[in-house]
């Protein structure tokens, strides 16, 4: 089988780490080509490269560009108009280079993505797959793109049960949903961890030591991290939090609203912006724990990144994270924007050594039996095989 893979990489984050690891993985059981608009992430790039899967750059040089914020609609779509000759050119270089190709199976993992592949009808005899690396609400998928991707995806590969959950609420057929789960490279993860961080560590030696590894939008949460660092000071411990992660875009209004927070709370000294980070394992193995305070999350690509290097978690049950963490067996649990008990599970985890000991234990158990790039790959290869059975692929 010839598979071609096509989406929008601008940098190198979790969901195209999996699609990177995954793409190498194909590659040794089908042909795998892959398809990039810009070459815009090196990282993304290198790795594909490096394991021999060939890529195709469309248009070298240039960026990704981004429209704006949901909520300034006339600034969206003056942008858009003016990209439009920009995409046009895209376009007709996509289809061309996968026409060339001749593939039996074309792939994404984004929306953006699978409008490029599925307006008009250049590409409509050639299955479709996706795999869904997030976790929206169905209704995300109740507008006129997800109404096309239901009738045209061959099979939708979710990264966990409540991402496939959302989907079949949202009007996929059950028989093309099928569940993969999401994992990470081993070998890369630890190797990054042995390495010294890109950057210094603001307050590194003070503890406890908290790391919130997530790009800067409200759904993240981390002003409830905040909030939390600002209880834990008042109790007379000495925290330093590391926000690993910067805005998507030119919206930076989050990011300033978390400044002047943590201005307004006194912790200034002790909540530590650190921007977009590669080297997240090398700063968990020198964080004593990894706090995701998200509202939503698809996986939690980051929360198997900490099991492996053994480094405990606090998070809240939302999405697929509940696939992974099971509060008080490899992880902690707290509701999404409840600062107090946050705060809680960060003084537990500090000072309750056989606590952390335990968790840690059981995480690494964890991601180690159940969430293995292997395991991901045979439940990649048996969605295909469904597909080879029903005859939509030869």
């Amino acid at each position: 089988m010839k598979i071609v893979f096509f989406d929008f990489i601008y940098r190198y984050g979790g969901g195209p780490q999996l699609a990177a690891d995954t793409m190498i993985r194909l590659s040794r059981h089908h042909q795998v080509e892959v398809i990039d608009p810009y070459g815009q992430s090196q990282p993304y790039i290198q790795k594909l490269t490096k394991h021999g899967v060939k890529v195709h750059i469309l248009m070298p040089g240039a960026k990704f560009i981004f429209l704006g914020s949901p909520r300034k609609p006339w600034q969206r779509l003056w942008r858009f108009l003016c990209a439009v000759p920009h995409y046009v050119r895209l376009r007709r270089r996509l289809i061309q280079t996968i026409r060339r190709i001749q593939p039996d199976l074309l792939w994404t993992n984004g929306k953006v993505a699978f409008r490029f592949l599925n307006v008009g009808r250049a590409l409509r005899k050639i299955p479709m797959v996706m795999e869904v690396i997030g976790c929206l609400p169905a209704s995300y998928y109740r507008d006129s793109v997800g109404r096309q991707m239901q009738k045209r995806l061959s099979l939708v590969m979710a990264i966990s049960t409540e991402t496939a959950r959302q989907l079949t609420a949202a009007g996929f057929a059950p028989e093309k949903v099928h569940v993969v789960y999401d994992t990470i490279d081993f070998d890369e993860t630890v190797q990054k961890s042995m390495q010294p961080p890109e950057a210094p560590l603001p307050g590194l030696g003070r503890h406890p030591a908290v790391l919130v590894p997530a790009t800067l939008i409200p759904k993240k949460g981390q002003d409830t991290a905040i909030r939390a660092a600002a209880i834990l000071k008042q109790q007379g411990l000495n925290p330093v939090l590391w926000l690993a992660g910067d805005v998507v875009g030119d919206d930076d209004s989050y990011a300033q609203y978390l400044r002047k927070l943590a201005k307004e709370l006194n912790v200034t000294e002790d909540v530590f912006f650190l921007g977009w980070r590669n080297d997240v394992p090398a700063i968990l193995t020198r964080a004593d724990m990894m706090v995701l305070p998200t509202h939503e999350e698809g996986f939690g690509h980051v929360v198997l990144e900490a099991m492996l290097l053994k480094c405990p978690v606090a998070v809240t049950p939302v999405g697929g994270i509940r696939d992974s963490v099971q509060d008080e067996v490899n992880g902690l649990v707290f509701p999404v924007g409840d600062e107090k008990r946050l705060a809680e599970q960060i003084q537990r985890l500090h000072q309750d050594s056989a606590l952390r000991e335990r968790l840690i234990q059981h995480g690494y158990q964890t991601v180690t039996e159940r969430f293995t790039p292997e395991n991901h790959t045979v439940r990649v290869l048996e969605g295909l095989e469904r597909l080879l059975k029903t005859g939509e692929v030869k």
